[in-house]
């Protein structure tokens, strides 16, 4: 090797062992990053699932009833203008996902409608993180990803018709 490149690979080497003794033992960050992470979550922090009814002026009765699958399977029925709270979601480190299924009812039909809960779902409802559906007449609307669940129609039975004898 050429001693001329040598005696420069060593001046870079030492130049490296000193910059890094200053980095390491400086406190201070190497890279900050630019923007603030979307998904980070408190612990305890609780997000709300809400079903509010929206179903005004109707000629057939507004009522709608929905159960979901969290918690004891009891039916509520809901006039408009009625919320109730389906889901209250803490999260801890242990728990960072819920997955419940949700069944609502009207005149209008029905609705079967997934609920995930997990760190992505309390970012978008931010920042009360309180997610909202909506039972309206075209079908259960949730707000936070503007996401329409239309009203599936009623199977109607036919009547059976059984022979005379």
């Amino acid at each position: 090797m050429n001693p001329k490149t040598i005696v420069t690979n060593l001046f870079l080497l030492l130049l490296q062992i000193s910059n890094f003794s200053i980095v390491v033992f400086s406190l201070e960050p190497f890279y900050r990053k630019p923007y603030k992470s979307e998904y980070s979550i408190r612990p305890s922090t609780v997000t709300r699932i809400i079903v509010s009814n929206e179903l005004w002026g109707l000629k057939k009765a507004g009522d709608a009833g929905f159960v979901c699958a969290h918690g004891p399977k009891v039916w509520r029925k809901s006039k408009p203008g009625d919320r109730y709270v389906v889901i209250e979601f803490e999260h801890t480190g242990i728990t960072r996902y819920r997955f419940v299924h949700c069944h609502l009812r009207s005149s209008r039909g029905y609705v079967n409608v997934p609920v995930n809960i997990h760190p992505d779902t309390s970012a978008r409802c931010y920042p009360s993180y309180i997610c909202r559906y909506n039972i309206r007449e075209d079908g259960v609307y949730y707000k936070p990803e503007k996401k329409l669940f239309p009203w599936l129609p009623f199977a109607r039975s036919k009547k059976l018709h059984y022979p005379k004898a």
